[in-house]
């Protein structure tokens, strides 16, 4: 985004809310016997963000498809503008005025960003035929009021997947809203066009706009929050404003006060055991070349790499794993060079890798959570052999399931079937049941609310009080901030700046993104 960063977004200023544009009044959705959304009334006013938290299978997503019309409710109703409105597609929400971005995008990726935006309205010429010209330059019109960096002829099938949640944005704010839903909107945002989201949203807002705001990041709530309504298993706990503190909020969303999100680190480190030296990697299209990269992790210590989408931390975090060839340079795990395009010869060595996308690149989605977190084990890990030791294999899987909080009544569940969180759980228990020295993580929190990070982060910990060296690569900035002992930004495929956690400045370490 263009959108100039100078300060931290200060917590959004308390405003008299305008009349409710769009509520539901007992409204229920069940699947057979399973109740997914209990009776839930609310009401979503002009010029206000009503803040939706809770747990993944909370309820959340249930209620935004309704109200989005992707649904429909069970029971009860919703009400515009004090009319009682059925919703019976998407077009229909459309057509009151709803506009919704979901985590899952609905892009067409072969097309342009252009198209896209321009889809189901497309301008046409006097022949009926579609003005190419003109719907680049309406989509051009609009990135360039939200301040979007995107470019309306590109493929949206080669865009980052922060670049393409920006052109869902465009799509929803085409035509203005009554009602934006926002699902998860900064999930796959680097922390700067984060930041440059939320001001769009305050000044969404300031127009007058209802907006629904579902997220797990739980410092973004008083930033852009009016009210925040917390669901439980499907029922509504409770409404209280943006400015509740933290503690109560997490009380009321899982149900029991939490101590303190962050573990602290361990103290003392050992000796180096993951080691980069002078790596540049091979250049790829449409990838970010990784330059000169040197860094080194000791054990018992978390080391974070920060910067904006597009920086190159993720390629960092797949050349560590083999994924990336080498021009030049070495990657070492305990003295031991890592081969190069080799990730079995890295698992050999004691390197593991959790990537980015749970879905495509680490879970088998068809197949049990048991059988994801075990195959890799037959080959490299404890269970390896000619034959399936069952006895050895459930108590090990039992043993992982509890260290990640992942209830081990689910290990036959397909991971398909299993919330964001249990499914990321998941495939942190495939790394912890490897014998391994070194864990690099892309993005381990992604799109998971905050009771699975709590279980994720303890687990972390759990990894680096054993002496594991562990490198986690994040768009989300407060949360290593909370973790590693180190921070390391990425810049166009460079490191250009280290901070030691007592240098930790949020603001300082943001000016060193760009």
């Amino acid at each position: 985004m263009s959108i100039a960063l100078q300060e931290p977004i200060a917590p959004a200023a308390s405003v008299q809310a305008g009349p409710a544009v769009i509520g539901v009044r007992e409204i229920t959705r069940r699947y057979g016997r399973n109740v997914a959304l209990a009776p839930v009334t609310l009401d979503f006013r002009a010029g206000e963000a009503h803040v939706l938290f809770g747990e993944n299978g909370a309820g959340k997503s249930t209620l935004i498809s309704l109200l989005a019309g992707a649904n429909a409710p069970s029971g009860g109703e919703i009400v515009v503008r004090g009319k009682v409105a059925r919703f019976g597609s998407v077009a229909e929400a459309r057509a009151h005025g709803v506009r919704a971005v979901f985590q899952e995008f609905s892009l067409i990726p072969h097309q342009t960003v252009a198209e896209n935006i321009i889809l189901g309205e497309e301008p046409t010429n006097r022949f009926g035929l579609l003005a190419k010209q003109a719907a680049v330059e309406e989509a051009q019109a609009l990135i360039d009021s939200l301040g979007f960096d995107l470019n309306p002829r590109s493929r949206v099938v080669s865009l980052t997947r922060g670049k393409q949640q920006m052109v869902e944005i465009c799509k929803a704010l085409r035509r203005p809203p009554e009602l934006l839903i926002l699902d998860e909107p900064t999930a796959s945002l680097s922390e700067h066009d984060a930041q440059a989201l939320l001001k769009l949203v305050l000044r969404l807002k300031a127009e007058g706009t209802a907006i629904i705001y579902v997220t797990h990041r739980i410092h973004e709530i008083p930033i852009v929050g009016d009210r925040v309504t917390v669901l439980r298993d499907g029922r509504h706990i409770d409404t209280v404003p943006a400015d509740t503190c933290e503690d109560d909020l997490i009380g009321l969303m899982t149900g029991r006060q939490m101590a303190k999100i962050y573990p602290t680190p361990r103290a003392d480190l050992g000796a180096v055991r993951l080691s980069l030296d002078a790596v540049t990697t091979v250049p790829r299209r449409g990838q970010v070349q990784v330059q000169d990269a040197g860094l080194e992790v000791r054990a018992g210590e978390i080391v974070g790499v920060a910067g904006l989408v597009g920086c190159g931390k993720g390629e960092l975090a797949q050349a560590c794993f083999g994924l990336h060839r080498l021009r030049s340079g070495t990657i070492t795990v305990d003295g031991r060079p890592v081969k190069q395009g080799d990730p079995a010869d890295a698992i050999r060595n004691g390197l593991w890798m959790t990537p980015s996308d749970r879905r495509h690149d680490g879970l088998s989605m068809g197949r049990s959570a048991r059988e994801n977190i075990s195959l890799s084990s037959y080959s490299f890990g404890p269970l390896r052999g000619r034959w399936i030791k069952t006895d050895q294999e459930n108590r090990l899987l039992t043993e992982i399931s509890r260290l990640v909080d992942f209830e081990p009544a689910k290990l036959d569940d397909p991971v398909e079937s299993l919330s964001g969180g249990n499914q990321q759980k998941v495939l942190l228990a495939k790394a912890m049941v490897q014998d391994i020295s070194v864990y690099v993580f892309d993005e381990p929190t992604v799109g998971v609310d905050i009771g699975a990070c709590l279980s994720i982060y303890n687990a972390l910990s759990k990894l680096s009080e054993r002496g594991a060296a562990i490198l986690i690569a994040s768009s989300n900035l407060p949360e290593l901030m909370g973790l590693a002992h180190r921070i390391k930004v990425m810049s166009n495929g460079r490191f250009v700046a280290e901070f030691a956690r007592d240098e930790y400045d949020e603001h300082k370490i943001l000016e060193q993104f760009f």
